[in-house]
């Protein structure tokens, strides 16, 4: 009995070891060529740090594989290629720059055609001598790289897709070998991507604004209106500039003038109170309820002549302090001082003991200042105050009134507020630099005063891991009044860098912080990528 036991157990044994041996698990991997991307979502065309990204080209699951060609379209109306990085010398990630170190390869450029949304003829690789490279199962490598820039929209759900452009035998797709089959194609399987921007923003319509100058006329002065503070239109895709400034000069309703440039001039004859009104016209806003037109009504005083009263508003700025008729003084910054003089004459006879009215006012139209003074000796009443820590940046208007002899006289002084010095950008030249690569970088700047600025610049890389690895000084660089300008900036990127994402800052002083020197403005700050070398 104990035999039989003993028979039938091997034999089950043996059978069960004949189904494992028959009915093998079978696991087979196909070689697939699929794309990545440094960004995918919230990309965004109209911010120059979110209107970019990298497509990374990759293979996977390939044997003995010779060379490599690759073509792709895209959404033109969406995207727009810049730049393709392919090849074992250029490409240091690349397939065969990974798997056949020691081999040559011979490189065929493509066309970045944009007009058509495609990359083709394709770019290809392939290497020299004999036999092809085959990748570690599961693991993606390199082809190419290619930098995008977003010009349009395309948001959830749906984004905008980039394809591989696939044809066969030979197409613009494909993968080869060479040994012993000579240019076998290994026909990949081809998988896309998609990426998203933010949704566009809602369309609205044109705003119309103006001021004038002198702010208070007097009889036969001519006027000029500006309306450079009008806006245009957005129809959801682009702007609708304004192609009409419409105005009325005198409240009567009828349009004086319809002109194209938004500024114009026009004269009072007699003294009094006129509503001025201004409608903008911007065509082309969409959707239909959004209006493609905007008014606004403004009064304006016209004052009788002078009859010998006279006022001089004027600051403390040199050489720029607004003396004269309605004259423009320098810029001033945040939490800076301002000291306005207000000298009253007449026949050009100094006036003592007069009450002057002074009256500030911010680009917005804000009043940041009433106060009456009087005046010295001298004629001259003077007030001060300083500018708020976080004041509406653009175009302030301080003027001041008087009452001589039964005659009003006023003055005005336009001045800027803002960042006397302003760093508009810091932008990498390339969107990703190697360890021990040297790095460059635009720096824009502007100067709102107008005179010859020489700050002392700094700019200061930090790595990944929020290690200061790179800083530069400039304190020898000059900028003219009211003008915008760039310079160049070149920084080693050491080997002991963390590779990653990297932040450079770029600061505006005075003079350096040891020197008791302040910051010109906040500073300004852009990201790249620290990569192998």
């Amino acid at each position: 009995m104990s035999n039989k036991l003993s028979s039938l157990l091997m034999l089950g044994l043996l059978l069960a070891g004949m189904l494992i041996v028959a009915i093998p698990t079978v696991y087979a991997l196909e070689p697939t060529m699929y794309l990545e991307a440094s960004v995918t979502t919230g990309l965004d065309p109209g911010n120059p740090d979110l209107n970019h990204f990298d497509l990374f080209v990759l293979f996977r699951d390939f044997t003995d594989m010779y060379g490599w060609q690759v073509g792709l379209t895209w959404d033109k109306t969406v995207l727009r290629a810049e730049s393709v990085v392919y090849g074992k010398t250029a490409y240091p990630e690349s397939v065969f720059a990974v798997l056949a170190p020691t081999r040559t390869t011979n490189t065929f450029d493509g066309v970045i055609d944009n007009d058509n949304g495609q990359i083709y003829p394709p770019y290809a690789e392939s290497l020299t001598g004999t036999g092809g490279v085959t990748g570690d199962p599961g693991t993606g490598y390199y082809l190419m790289k290619v930098t995008f820039t977003v010009i349009g929209f395309a948001p959830e759900p749906d984004g905008t897709t980039i394809d591989f452009i696939v044809a066969d035998p030979y197409g613009p797709v494909s993968a080869w070998t060479q040994y012993p089959d000579v240019a076998t194609l290994l026909t990949p399987n081809f998988e896309s991507i998609t990426v998203y921007t933010i949704a566009p923003p809602t369309p609205y319509s044109p705003t119309a604004d103006f001021t004038w100058l002198p702010v208070f006329p007097k009889e036969g002065d001519t006027v000029t209106f500006d309306a450079s503070a009008s806006t245009p239109g957005f129809d959801g895709s682009a702007i609708c500039p304004i192609t009409e400034y419409r105005w009325d000069f005198d409240g009567d309703l009828v349009w004086d003038k319809i002109v194209t440039d938004p500024i114009t001039t026009w004269s009072y004859t007699t003294a009094g109170d006129y509503d001025v009104t201004l409608e903008v016209y911007a065509p082309g806003a969409y959707p239909p309820e959004v209006p493609d037109t905007d008014s606004i009504t403004k009064t304006i005083t016209v004052l009788p002549p002078p009859m010998g009263a006279a006022i001089d508003l004027y600051c403390q700025k040199t050489p720029w302090d607004g003396t004269g008729p309605d004259v423009e003084s320098d810029a001033f910054a945040p939490q800076e001082l301002v000291i306005l003089y207000a000298k009253v004459t007449y026949n050009d006879d100094p006036v003592a003991n007069k009450q002057v009215g002074f009256q500030v006012n911010a680009s917005d139209g804000t009043a940041i200042l009433y106060r009456v003074a009087e005046t010295d000796e001298s004629g001259i009443a003077t007030v001060e105050f300083r500018i708020p820590s976080d004041p509406v940046f653009g175009e302030w208007l301080a003027y001041a009134i008087v009452d001589v002899a039964g005659t009003t006289v006023a003055d005005t002084m336009p001045f800027d507020v803002g960042w006397i010095i302003e760093i508009l950008s810091v932008t990498p030249v390339e969107s990703t630099y190697s360890k021990g690569e040297t790095a460059s970088f635009t720096l824009s700047i502007k100067n709102l005063g107008k005179t010859t600025k020489t700050p002392t610049i700094t700019v200061v890389v930090y790595d990944e891991c929020a290690v200061p690895i790179a800083v530069a000084l400039v304190s020898e660089w000059s900028i003219e009044g009211e003008a915008t300008a760039e310079f160049s900036c070149k920084l080693d990127i050491p080997m002991w860098a963390f590779v990653g994402t990297a932040t450079v800052y770029a600061n505006a002083f005075t003079d350096l912080p040891s020197n008791d020197g302040v910051p010109y403005c906040p500073e300004a700050q852009a990201n790249f990528l620290i990569s192998k070398p």
